[in-house]
């Protein structure tokens, strides 16, 4: 069984993603006349398959993964008041993620969209792409480590050989000027 952290790492990862994506994608845009005149009846259609897709994907636990996270954060900090962690946790249980991400599914997903993502992930091959996401992302962050590591040593030594020949430049005027 995978660690709760590195559930956590993916699915936090995947709701940036998401939320950053669509928010991107969805900027600059203005919403066609034909979309601001949907039927109530197909938007109540869309708005179920988008919590469909975000069922499928996990976007609660998500939801419910990120205020841990929070709150693990948040008791680091030295100067939480009295009672906060509780009425963070009370408040945030009002509120859910989902409700509030499900506007955004509906502007940037068309339902053609919606329902091919559905399919997707309802089929084994998705159910083994979401399964495979924690060790992956895993994977990615130490390679994404290692290859910021190793550029960091470039640059550096990039950087060094860069003084290295100005101060050889320096001498050699210097040689001249005399």
């Amino acid at each position: 069984m995978r660690s709760f952290k590195s559930r956590l790492s993916w699915r936090w990862s995947l709701l940036a993603v998401l939320v950053v994506g669509c928010a991107h994608s969805g900027a600059g845009t203005t919403e066609a006349p034909a979309a601001a005149s949907e039927s109530s009846a197909a938007k109540l259609r869309k708005e179920q398959k988008v919590r469909q897709l975000m069922a499928l994907t996990g976007a609660e636990d998500t939801g419910r993964q990120m205020i841990d996270m929070m709150t693990g954060h948040f008791q680091q900090m030295s100067k939480i008041p009295p009672g906060f962690m509780e009425k963070f946790r009370e408040m945030a249980a009002q509120e859910s993620i989902v409700d509030l991400l499900v506007p955004v599914y509906m502007k940037n997903f068309s339902e053609e969209d919606l329902d091919a993502a559905i399919a997707f992930h309802g089929s084994p091959a998705g159910k083994r792409f979401l399964a495979a996401q924690p060790a992956l992302l895993q994977e990615a962050k130490a390679v994404g480590e290692q290859w910021g590591v190793r550029l960091a040593e470039k640059t550096l030594q990039a950087l060094a050989e860069e003084v290295r020949e100005q101060e050889r430049e320096a001498v050699s005027h210097e040689g001249q000027q005399l």
